[in-house]
């Protein structure tokens, strides 16, 4: 395969290999580096590329584990899941405040899930991906996915009650 077909091919890709990288890495640099990265090692077995009968469902799959691995290395070696959230400033306004506290709530909250409805909400909500694209990248099923959604949903909006009724 030549650098034009490998092109044409796969680099129809990148915007949705970044989606899956950031959502599940929720980092933008990362999700570039996983982007980065699984076109290099698209490029290192371009000669074997001929025997994938389906481009996305290999590319999606590639794209999800790589993510997943930087995201459970950097997990360990962060001190606080929350180093993601915006750091709130002495001026801000009481109600940027509230919205924080909810955001930082909401992340708290999905940390406690278990880790396929965490994957199946941030790629549905913060990826905007279709239940089909979802199933594909964590090889289920739609109704499968529609479960995991209905589940995490539900036990986040219960929770949310618990904190706010206090």
């Amino acid at each position: 395969m030549d650098g034009n077909e490998f092109k044409s091919r796969f680099l129809p890709y990148t915007n949705l290999i970044y989606k899956i990288s950031f959502a599940i890495t929720k980092d933008r640099e990362d999700a570039e580096d996983v982007v980065q990265e699984v076109y290099e090692k698209l490029w290192k077995s371009r000669q074997s590329l001929s025997e994938v009968e389906n481009d996305e469902s290999f590319i999606v799959i590639m794209a999800r584990n790589m993510a997943l691995d930087r995201y459970r290395y950097k997990a360990k070696r962060q001190t606080s899941p929350l180093n993601n959230i915006v750091e709130v400033n002495h001026e801000v306004t009481h109600d940027i405040i509230e919205h924080k506290e909810a955001l930082s709530n909401v992340e708290k909250l999905l940390s406690t899930l278990p880790q396929t409805q965490q994957l199946a909400i941030r790629l549905r909500h913060f990826s905007d991906m279709s239940i089909l694209q979802i199933a594909d990248t964590m090889e289920i099923t739609q109704e499968n996915v529609r479960q995991l959604l209905s589940r995490a949903r539900r036990t986040i909006k219960d929770k949310m009650e618990k904190i706010y009724e206090n």
